[in-house]
């Protein structure tokens, strides 16, 4: 795993992939490699997996407040997304910023987003699947939002006209998400 960009504590990540007559082999993920190149992931605790039907529809921004703050690291194994991270730690010389990257299953690409960070992502195509490896477990009660269009982060889900949103196709808990100075 090679880091390709560093963003604001956030990283792509590029997989190796080995390929042979019968097809290809690829290392997604290791602890030692994120560990040597400053990130912090020292375990796995969850591997989740998200499938989106349609284009345009945007999941986040999302995170898990203490003490169920989550590394991830998310990849696309079907359909394209472009994946954000945002930062949400109010000590931070970055915070209320963010970065985006494409992922799709032929860039071979991973989205590094540490703790004190929401994710989100808007998907690019049609029947869209993402798989996130996480540093800790999920807890319902610690989930929580911010909106994603919040005018004061002016993230660009479209990526320049590329994609077109579908606000009607949104989770009730994104719907009623707070702005980001309202959410901590």
């Amino acid at each position: 795993m090679l880091i390709v960009n560093f963003s604001l504590g956030c990283a792509l990540l590029s997989t190796r992939r080995l390929g042979d007559n019968r097809g290809w082999f690829q290392i997604n993920f290791s602890v030692r490699e994120l560990q040597e190149a400053g990130l912090s992931f020292d375990h796995v605790e969850q591997l989740n997996h998200s499938y989106t039907e349609h284009a345009g529809v945007v999941r986040g921004l999302n995170y898990q407040a203490d003490p169920y703050a989550q590394a991830k690291v998310v990849s696309c194994i079907a359909g394209a997304v472009y994946s954000v991270g945002v930062d949400i730690t109010p000590s931070s010389e970055t915070f209320g910023q963010w970065c985006g990257f494409q992922l799709t299953p032929e860039n071979h690409q991973c989205m590094y987003v540490p703790r004190g960070y929401a994710h989100g992502f808007v998907t690019l195509s049609e029947k869209t699947e993402l798989q996130y490896l996480t540093d800790n477990v999920y807890s319902h009660d610690h989930a929580k939002s911010i909106r994603y269009d919040d005018p004061n982060l002016a993230i660009d889900w479209t990526m320049g006209g590329v994609v077109r949103l579908r606000p009607d196709i949104l989770s009730e808990k994104n719907r009623q998400a707070p702005l980001l100075r309202d959410a901590l």
